[in-house]
């Protein structure tokens, strides 16, 4: 390993505490350019928080993280975000818009494309490339509240994409599917490791 590449993720002795309690104790680790992590372990064990802190969401209670060189209480969080790609699975959205536009709204990272935004034609094209890409592009005028949560998903995964980020980070993508949805949903990010290449 080279020392003088930048790591994508740092994390040194970091703990999360909340309410006198624990939710993340003594953790240290690297992710470095081109490795692809899994995050394993029970309900509660503190995947999500870890996942929150890492996509510049919040910050450990002691320790340091640095997020694509950036050392988070010393960076713009929001401007650090546009950087990083997070699918969380309790996305909430409580419009009836198409995947095509719920894809649209990580341009702007809120709920619905803003109204206020003029959208080029080049990212009307890209939302439909990532549809494609995640098996999506037949369905890309299903809207939000019939999609399947498979279908939800790929669409939250391509939202995640749009903004062409340096990092990618899955919080329990397959949460709610069955196996054959799984499969998909695995197969679909097989492919983006592959097709997307300058991304962590």
């Amino acid at each position: 390993v080279n020392p003088a590449i930048e790591p994508v993720l740092h994390a040194a002795d970091i703990d999360v505490v909340r309410g006198g309690r624990y939710l993340l104790r003594d953790i240290t680790f690297t992710v470095r350019p081109g490795e692809h992590w899994a995050l394993l372990g029970p309900n509660g064990a503190g995947k999500s928080t870890l996942l929150t802190i890492l996509g510049a969401f919040g910050h450990p209670t002691s320790g340091t993280v640095n997020v694509l060189g950036k050392r988070l209480g010393r960076v713009d969080m929001r401007e650090l975000r546009t950087h990083i790609g997070h699918v969380n699975p309790r996305h909430r959205i409580d419009y009836p818009i198409e995947a095509h536009d719920v894809v649209l709204s990580g341009l702007t990272n809120t709920p619905e494309p803003d109204p206020r935004r003029h959208y080029t034609v080049a990212e009307h094209t890209h939302a439909d490339e990532l549809l494609d890409l995640l098996g999506m592009g037949e369905r890309r005028n299903l809207l939000w509240p019939t999609m399947s949560q498979g279908e939800r998903g790929r669409t939250l995964i391509a939202r995640a994409l749009i903004g062409r980020p340096s990092l990618l980070l899955l919080d329990e993508p397959a949460t709610g599917l069955d196996l054959a949805a799984r499969e998909i949903l695995l197969r679909s990010v097989d492919q983006l490791r592959e097709q997307v290449t300058d991304m962590a």
